[in-house]
């Protein structure tokens, strides 16, 4: 029997179900439920067998682009429960959520080696709209890099100058649109939530957070979150240079800074990925040593029809 009841009802194991099926994405229970408290309109539910566990699902707004025709869903059912209707069940749950939102399709993603994922994609009428070549750097051996600043750019952190809070946001509402987007494009939204989902939280890690600046005024930021603090993993969650600064080495030079910050905290890894359409993103990631990972592939579908 399939039983599908709150995540709330065992947050534990829907973090456990999400690193398995995801793989190369550590899920923590702290942060699903920073994502329940500042994800617009999120709802997630925990998908049971007998009463065991073995599968989550969720819904939302999507994240920096609400008016989209599409909600955000996520899909996770462990290998070995998989063929028996439990990810239609979840599939069901989020349509019938989109439909509360006013949406009419979702939006979701996988990793191109979940052969069982990308089929049951395929199988529901799931088009790939999006692909991110995804990319790790074990730190175990790896060189400090070092890159110089153009003249009077600085570098600091928001542990450091927590009053450049709003800038940070102010180059996050510039930027985020020239993120490759399919349909609506990306918005940092008002400050107060943008600094709840970002500047909070058990992710959040503001001596990581490094803010460029010249002449007292923000001109780029990058900042890593935590993964997983246990195994020391922490995930490039954005980097940003406003329009006018581009072309000047600061991106990289950013992206050093993290790096180096990275070795001097004895962290294991940092994950990313961009867009393949991300030409310059991917070229300041290729000034480092990362190596590559399975695809992330977003996909846009219909909703499943009601019963």
């Amino acid at each position: 029997m399939i039983e599908l009841v709150p995540g709330r009802t065992d947050t534990s194991a829907a973090a456990r179900i999400g690193t398995t099926v995801r793989r190369w994405v550590v899920i923590e229970p702290e942060g699903i439920e920073h994502s329940r408290a500042t994800i617009p309109m999120f709802r997630d539910w925990l998908a049971l067998v007998d009463g065991e566990p073995v599968g989550v699902g969720s819904c939302s707004l999507n994240l920096g682009m609400e008016e989209d025709t599409a909600a955000f869903a996520t899909n996770c059912v462990l290998p070995s429960a998989r063929g028996h209707g439990v990810g239609t069940a979840i599939y069901r749950q989020v349509s019938a959520y989109a439909r509360e939102l006013g949406k009419s399709e979702l939006m979701t993603w996988g990793y191109e080696d979940d052969a069982g994922g990308v089929a049951f994609a395929e199988l529901h009428g799931f088009a790939v709209v999006r692909r991110k070549p995804a990319l790790r750097l074990v730190l175990d051996g790896c060189p400090r890099p070092t890159v110089a600043l153009p003249e009077d750019v600085a570098i600091t952190t928001l542990a450091d100058s927590p009053e450049l809070a709003r800038g940070v946001w102010e180059a996050a509402g510039e930027t985020m649109p020239d993120i490759p987007h399919y349909g609506v494009p990306m918005g940092a939204g008002s400050f107060e939530n943008f600094a709840a989902r970002s500047f909070a939280g058990p992710r959040y890690i503001p001596e990581a957070t490094f803010v460029a600046v010249k002449g007292g005024d923000v001109i780029g930021y990058a900042q890593l979150v935590w993964m997983s603090r246990t195994a020391g993993i922490a995930d490039h969650a954005m980097l940003a240079v406003r329009r006018a600064w581009r072309g000047r080495g600061i991106a990289k030079a950013l992206k050093a800074r993290q790096i180096a910050w990275a070795l001097e905290n004895g962290l294991s890894e940092l994950r990313t990925g961009n867009d393949e359409r991300n030409a310059s993103a991917r070229a300041v990631n290729a000034n480092f040593p990362y190596t590559p990972l399975p695809d992330q592939v977003g996909y846009r579908g219909p909703l499943l029809a009601s019963e």
